[in-house]
Order: structure tokens, then C-alpha cells, then sequence
């Protein structure tokens, strides 16, 4: 069948070249028998008429749908070749004796080539096939021999040498038939194992599509786990830090009590830095990085600065080491950088008891390395492939908080993906010390000057006076938002839901200056949704900040749809740090005009 298919097309070619050839042949007839017989011309045309109705019919019935079955196919072409070899053999009786060897044999000879080439046929049909045509064709040239000799010698070598050049094109034209079948069988072959190798190829990629689906479904079930468990921790930690700042104003002076609320809220800074990687980590997979140039010297000297009281407090050395020129500028995102470096120096002190940790850098060609070396544990080469794994660490059994959850360097090297031209490298001797090395390109512009940080100029007593509409579903927490703003001089009505504003919202009151609200909301709308109610209702009066405190995992890309002026905050953030980017976020409002949004 597949044979069939392949040479439909070529089959149905070579029958239609049987019959102009025939009808060719036909036409020099007609030209060359009135030059020399005309009394033969009505007999030679009869035999050629009968001869292309005979292949007509079944060219004819090849163009349907016969010619795809290879036994049809086969019975049509056997009928085609044998009307023509018929109708040779009947020309050579009726043509004038003198020219059948230079006009008829010829013809016998063609007609074996195009069977031979053009039909396709496999060789054992073939070989009856034509084997039936040469001896028909010996047959007749031994009857022509026999009738005007009687020597039979002779008779014999004329018999033989004229059907010698006939047998010869049968060997070979059968030869060229086995080629041909061999050639056919091999791709046949070939195509039907590469059609079992797609399917299996097919069948194994749907099963890793499959797989890879559930993976992914694995993964997004982490992901959902994490941000609920983020969302559930962060909520009653909140409230701690909450109410911790609100007993330490009604408490100051008792030295006792006071004491008690440092070790509670330390725990709970713990607990709250160990959380903190979990949101930073799931807020990278959607980062797009601000390339600008740095000063490095700056980011080198504020990191050095965080970290120095940890290091002392544990006893070690933390330095810059001395150079007598800065270190160039680097092309690279501030925060990210910064982040790098940071986990840099925290694991190293983490992970050293004695000695030092030394922040270092060397110009290499078009690139700044920036090394962080400690005195610490080291790295034996049976985990140094693995340190970059999430939640992994090294001489960590029992699981102290105090050294994280293992997401440091994992941050690390998704930083790395995601800044352009930045890799690291690190070195290490187990007891001895390691080495982490961040590689980045300098900048061939100089760095904008930067001043310090605006949120430490935002001061508190922006709020004093006024307004707050607070919204969240956590009662506990609150209250304990309701205590700090209102300990900055704040009016502040809560809510636990759009319902609850519904009747302050009635009275058409004082337009609030802010609207503080949670983003996921147990019951009604969502936070999102309970601030774009508000704004619209008092959408005479311009678009009102807001402030999205959110103990998810949420990326600010959550927000893009969201119009400005707004800031999203996260319950992890210490009181102060939120009051000051309240604080921030109403002067800047107020400083560019009510109704109007900030540039983003």
C-alpha cells in the first residue's frame, strides 16, 4: 500500500507517456507508409487504434482512486503492457517486412525501458511479466525466421542474434527492478521506524509535559502553602510588634517590664528576618532589574555599617580592607547588589566563631571583583554543590533560627541570573576559611551623588492631625494599628471590611487623608477593592493615597493596575518603619497638590 502511494503519481506519468509516444508513433505511420505503401496505411491504423484504446482504458481508470491499491494498480499496468506488446506484435505482421527491424523493434526495446524504469514494478512481477513479453517476441521471431528459410542453421543464428539484444534488456531491466525494490524497502523501512521513534519521542515528551504539569502544580501548591503560612505567621507577629511599641510608651521608666519587652520583641525580630527571605525570594521571580552606575564605595561602607554591631557581638572582626584609591564604579541595581553583598557578610559571620571577616575588592580587566573573606568553618567539597540549594545548611541539625533558613545563598544565585553580565565564584578550606567573590561590570559613567535615604527624613508628626481610614480583618492587629497611629496624632476609624465603612462613608464627612488597608480581607471585597470604593466616593476631592499593609507574599507587580499615589508595606516592617512610610507617602501628596498623581 505504501508502494501504492508513493508512485501513484509516477504511474499514472508513464501512462500517459505510453500513449503519446503511441500516438507519435501513430503520426509517422501516416507520413512514412503513404511514401511507401499506401495499400497497408487502413491496416496499421487499426492496430494502432486498437492499440490505444487498449492502454487508454486503463491509464484512464488510474486516475481515480485504483491507482492507490497496489493490486489494482499492478492489474492495470500488466493490462497497459501487454496492449502495447500486443499491438507491436501485431505490427510487425502488417508492416511491409523491410523496415520492422528500424521502425517496429525499436519500439519493443522502449517499451521495456519505461516498463522497466517508470512503473514501478517489484521485480517478481516484473520478471512474469515481461519474461511473458520475450518470449511472445521470440516466439514471433522464430515464426518470421522459420517461413522463408530451410536451412536450419542458419534459421538458428538469425533467431538467436535477434533476440540476444532482447534477452540482455531483460536481465538488466530485471536487475534495475531489484535495485529499485531494495531502495524502495529501505525507506519504507526507515520511514516507518522514524514514524515509531516520533511516536515514542511524542509519547515520551507528552509523558514529561505531563510530569513537568504536575511539577509545576507542586510547585504552585508550595508557593500557595508559603504565602498562606507567610500570611498566617506575619499577622499574629504583627500584632507583637504592635503592641510592644504601645506598652513600651505606657510603660517607660519600668526598667523590669521594659527588659521583658526587649526579649519578646527580639524573638519576634528573629522570627520575623527568618520570614523575610521567604519574601524576598518569591519577589525575584518577577524583579526586572534598574541598571544604574554605583558608587561602590558607598554600598561597601553602608553594608559594613549593618553588620558591624552583629559581628561584635559575636565576638569577630568585620573590616574594610584598606586601599589607597576607592573602587571604581559598577554597572548593576542598587538593591540586588546590595542584597548580594549583604548575604555575603551575614553568612560569613554567621558561620565564623573566631577570627574576622574582611569586604575587599580587585580590578580585573572590565570588571570590579568584589570578595568577602572569613576566618570561618569552611566548605568541605561534599557540600559545595549543594550550598546553593534551597533551605540548605551546613553544621545546622537542629535548626537554630538564629541562622536563618538556609535561603541566603539561594538568593544569591538567583540575584545572579537575574543581573546582566554579574557572576561569583567562591573559595574555600574547610577549617580555614572561605572566600565569595561577586563579579561586576564597571561603569564607565560616574554615579549620581546620592543622598541619604528619604524615608529617614519622612518624620512622624506629618501625621499629627490627621485622618486614617484603617481596614483590616485581623482584630488584634487592628487595634495595635489603630494604637500606633493614633500615638503619631492621627484620627483614625477602623474597619474590618468595606461593610464597616459603609456607615462613616454615609455621613459624608472629613475626607481622610489616607486609607490604610490589608490587601487580602476575610469576607466582601479585597483590600484593593475596599480602597478604589473609597477613592471613588470622594473622587471629587482627587485620588487619595493609600498604604497596602499585606502579611503576603505579594509582588508590587500585583499592584501595576492600581493608580498612584500608593505604597505597599509589609506587616514584617517594624512600627516605626511603617509610621515613617505613611508619613512619607502623605507629604509627598501633600507637596505635589490634592487631585493631582505623582509622576510615577
Amino acid at each position: 500500500m505504501d508502494y501504492a502511494r508513493r508512485y501513484a503519481g509516477q504511474r499514472r506519468l508513464a501512462g500517459a507517456i505510453f500513449i503519446l509516444i503511441w500516438i507519435t508513433g501513430t503520426v509517422r505511420d501516416w507520413v512514412l507508409l503513404n511514401t511507401l505503401d499506401p495499400s497497408i496505411v487502413l491496416h496499421v491504423g487499426y492496430v494502432r487504434l486498437a492499440g490505444a484504446v487498449g492502454m487508454a482504458v486503463p491509464v484512464w481508470l488510474m486516475w481515480g482512486p485504483r491507482a492507490f491499491d497496489e493490486s489494482r494498480a499492478v492489474r492495470l499496468l500488466c493490462a497497459v503492457t501487454m496492449s502495447c506488446w500486443f499491438e507491436l506484435l501485431g505490427l510487425v505482421n502488417v508492416y511491409p517486412p523491410t523496415r520492422i527491424e528500424s521502425e517496429i523493434v525499436p519500439a519493443f526495446y522502449n517499451a521495456l525501458f519505461l516498463v522497466f524504469t517508470l512503473f514501478r514494478l517489484r521485480a517478481i512481477t516484473a520478471a512474469w511479466l515481461v519474461g511473458l513479453c520475450v518470449v511472445t517476441f521470440n516466439l514471433l521471431e522464430l515464426d518470421i525466421e522459420i517461413s522463408p528459410r530451410s536451412d536450419v542453421s542458419t534459421m538458428m543464428v538469425h533467431w538467436l542474434s535477434g533476440g540476444a539484444m532482447m534477452f540482455i534488456m531483460y536481465v538488466v531491466g530485471i536487475v534495475v527492478c531489484i535495485q529499485f525494490e531494495r531502495v524502495a524497502r529501505r525507506e519504507f523501512v526507515f520511514r516507518r521506524t522514524l514514524r515509531a521513534a516520533k511516536a515514542r519521542v511524542e509519547a515520551a515528551s507528552l509523558a514529561v509535559n505531563q510530569q513537568n504539569d504536575r511539577m509545576r502544580e507542586i510547585v504552585r501548591e508550595k508557593e500557595r502553602f508559603f504565602s498562606s503560612a507567610y500570611h498566617d505567621i506575619q499577622q499574629p507577629l504583627a500584632a507583637i510588634n504592635l503592641f510592644i511599641r504601645s506598652a513600651r510608651i505606657k510603660l517607660e521608666g519600668e526598667h523590669a517590664a521594659s527588659h521583658d519587652l526587649d526579649v519578646v520583641e527580639e524573638t519576634a525580630r528573629d522570627i520575623l528576618d527568618m520570614f523575610k527571605d521567604i519574601q524576598d525570594y518569591s519577589e525575584l521571580g518577577s524583579y526586572i532589574p534598574h541598571m544604574a552606575p554605583l558608587d561602590t564605595q558607598a554600598v561597601l561602607t553602608e553594608v559594613y555599617e549593618q553588620y558591624l554591631e552583629p559581628a561584635r557581638s559575636r565576638g569577630i572582626e568585620l573590616r574594610i580592607s584598606g586601599r589607597r584609591r576607592r573602587p571604581p564604579p559598577i554597572e548593576s541595581d542598587r538593591s540586588l547588589f546590595k542584597r548580594v553583598l549583604s548575604n555575603f557578610v551575614s553568612n560569613a559571620i554567621k558561620n565564623t566563631s573566631t577570627g574576622g571577616v574582611v569586604i575587599g575588592w580587585v580590578e580585573i580587566g572590565e570588571r570590579l571583583r568584589i570578595d568577602v573573606r572569613d576566618t570561618g568553618v569552611g566548605i568541605s567539597p561534599a557540600h559545595r554543590e549543594a550550598i546553593f540549594a534551597e533551605y540548605y545548611q551546613i553544621n545546622n541539625p537542629g535548626r537554630d533560627r538564629s541562622k536563618g533558613l538556609g535561603l541566603g545563598l539561594s538568593i544569591v544565585h538567583r540575584v545572579i541570573g537575574i543581573l546582566p553580565k554579574h557572576s561569583m565564584s567562591f573559595w574555600s578550606v574547610e577549617e580555614r576559611g572561605s572566600r565569595f567573590s561577586l563579579y561586576a561590570p564597571i561603569s564607565k559613567m560616574t554615579p549620581v551623588i546620592e543622598t541619604d535615604d528619604p524615608k529617614s527624613d519622612a518624620s512622624t508628626s506629618v501625621l499629627q492631625g490627621k485622618y486614617v481610614l484603617l481596614c483590616d480583618d485581623e482584630p488584634t492587629v487592628l487595634e495595635g494599628l489603630r494604637r500606633l497611629f493614633l500615638s503619631a496624632g492621627a484620627l483614625v476609624d477602623t474597619a474590618e471590611s468595606m461593610a464597616g465603612f459603609d456607615a462613616i462613608l454615609a455621613d459624608d464627612g472629613r475626607i481622610p487623608d489616607i486609607i490604610v488597608t490589608d490587601i487580602r480581607l476575610r469576607d466582601g471585597p479585597t483590600g484593593i477593592e475596599v480602597a478604589e470604593r473609597i477613592r471613588q466616593h470622594f473622587a471629587w476631592a482627587g485620588v487619595l493615597p493609600v498604604a497596602f499593609i499585606t502579611g503576603e507574599l505579594v509582588s508590587p507587580l500585583a499592584l501595576r493596575d492600581f493608580a498612584e499615589p500608593f505604597v505597599l508595606l509589609r506587616k514584617s516592617s517594624a512600627p516605626d518603619s511603617t509610621l515613617a512610610e505613611v508619613s512619607r507617602l502623605v507629604a509627598d501628596w501633600q507637596l505635589t497638590g490634592f487631585g493631582r498623581v505623582r509622576d510615577p
